[in-house]
């Protein structure tokens, strides 16, 4: 597996992509910059970038896309804590991928000036070894305290930034094994700053790993499917697949799986009851003050990473389906500007969060492992009358329910705006951005120049 996927690396370079693989990249590539955009003036944000400042060191690459530089590894780490930081980015195969492959892509495509073609690849890269690894484990990572972002992020980042820094089939190898080394982060710390660090170590550390088996670094050559290696040592019941030979050269798992855009700044896991609950509130009139009980309905898995039932806190709400649920009902929205300190302390918010109460199911959709069958919520009323909310298969903006453009461009400008950048501005890198595939190796240092006038770091 390791020595298949460095071989996977090197020869994907100058393949052929599928059209529909281009386009999940481009869809990623798009959204975690608006991501990064949103998150320029978050706390942990300001927390990484004033760390890495004073180390300094060559300057490759720039900073949160603006006019600070610092090395590769480090950008990365600053990016993708950012691309992370509000949890508005996408998700797939129960993973981040674009918070952690993206800022690679711009950490290690400005130093090396790639094109978009280059860039488009290095993605697919990453999207295909790491996805490969996760689709291995049968059994549920996040119920055994694993934030699989943190365990495979170094890995699908190793891939892209080898892919980018042209390593050969042997070196990229390496750079996938010495990742492996940097595998590591539990659920412990959802819910605060270090939960978007995850992503931010993880881009770092497959940079780095990769600029090291570019020195000559090695590391061991079964390291993912050894008896000793990661796969066997993270797997819940030791029931990880590793006779499978991988499908990279197909594509199938990037072109399958695709990408899940969030609609809503919270956990994956909300999405579906979110859109429920919004359904019934556009529908009919409801009398926030005369609820009595709200029960959402969501799997089991789901509902494990929502582990905070009150909340006070950003980091706290995003992972509260109590908080998603009593937003939506009271403000008939959830955004970023209900996901601030003084919005999640308002009285009737937090009023209306203590009548929320989970409910679990351990049916699940064949087609969607982690997932009920689909997700809703019943209102009960102080009269005794009852409200059961639509049932929801997939959450609007999942893979089988993409956005449309539009909705892209508005979520993205939406970031953009609230990251204090000017509608105009977001708009034309929207539009850049949708031009990824046919960049010129001119075309990554116009993004950043464009946002450097505007964002603030």
């Amino acid at each position: 597996m390791t020595r298949l996927a460095g071989e996977f690396v090197a020869i994907q370079r100058e393949a052929s992509l599928p059209a529909d693989a281009v386009d999940v990249a481009r869809l990623g590539t798009t959204d975690a910059v608006g991501a990064m955009l949103a998150a320029l003036d978050e706390p942990v944000v300001r927390v990484v970038a004033d760390a890495v400042a004073p180390m300094q060191g060559r300057p490759e690459a720039r900073v949160l896309l603006g006019h600070r530089r610092t090395t590769m590894d480090l950008a990365a780490l600053v990016d993708a804590t950012a691309a992370h930081a509000l949890d508005v980015d996408d998700y797939a195969f129960a993973n981040h991928p674009s918070a952690v492959l993206v800022p690679v892509l711009l950490a290690c495509g400005g130093a090396v000036r790639a094109t978009g073609r280059d860039l488009v690849a290095a993605y697919v890269a990453g999207y295909e070894v790491w996805s490969d690894l996760m689709g291995r484990e049968p059994d549920h990572l996040h119920s055994r305290g694993w934030h699989p972002t943190a365990l495979f992020g170094p890995i699908g980042a190793a891939a892209a930034a080898a892919s980018l820094l042209g390593l050969d089939a042997r070196r990229a190898a390496h750079a996938i094994g010495l990742a492996a080394s940097h595998a590591g982060g539990t659920m412990g710390n959802f819910g605060s700053m270090a939960k978007p660090y995850h992503a931010g170590k993880a881009a770092q550390a497959g940079v780095f790993a990769a600029r090291l088996a570019a020195a000559g670094m090695t590391s061991t050559a079964d390291v993912l499917e050894g008896e000793r290696g990661l796969m066997r040592t993270v797997s819940p019941q030791g029931r990880v697949d590793l006779s499978t030979p991988p499908a990279y050269a197909s594509y199938e798992r990037i072109r399958k799986q695709r990408l899940n855009i969030k609609k809503y700044p919270t956990v994956g896991a909300s999405q579906r009851v979110i859109d429920s609950v919004l359904a019934q509130v556009a529908a009919t009139r409801i009398d926030v003050d005369a609820i009595e009980r709200v029960e959402p309905q969501v799997s089991e898995k789901h509902a494990a990473v929502m582990p905070y039932h009150s909340a006070s806190r950003p980091e706290e709400a995003k992972f509260s389906l109590e908080f998603a649920v009593a937003c939506a009902l009271l403000h008939g929205r959830v955004g970023l500007e209900q996901l601030t300190v003084e919005a999640i302390a308002q009285p009737r918010l937090q009023a209306l969060m203590r009548k929320v109460h989970v409910i679990t199911t351990d049916r699940y959709d064949p087609d969607y492992p982690v997932a009920a069958p689909f997700d809703f919520a019943t209102i009960t009323f102080a009269d005794g009358s009852r409200v059961t909310t639509p049932p929801v298969k997939r959450a609007t903006g999942h893979a089988d329910l993409p956005l449309t453009v539009r909705q892209l461009e508005a979520k993205f400008l939406d970031c953009a705006v609230f990251g204090g950048i000017e509608r105009p501005e977001g708009r034309r890198l929207f539009d850049l951005l949708q031009r990824l595939p046919e960049w010129t190796t001119e075309d990554l240092g116009r993004l950043q120049v464009t946002v450097a006038e505007e964002a603030v770091p």
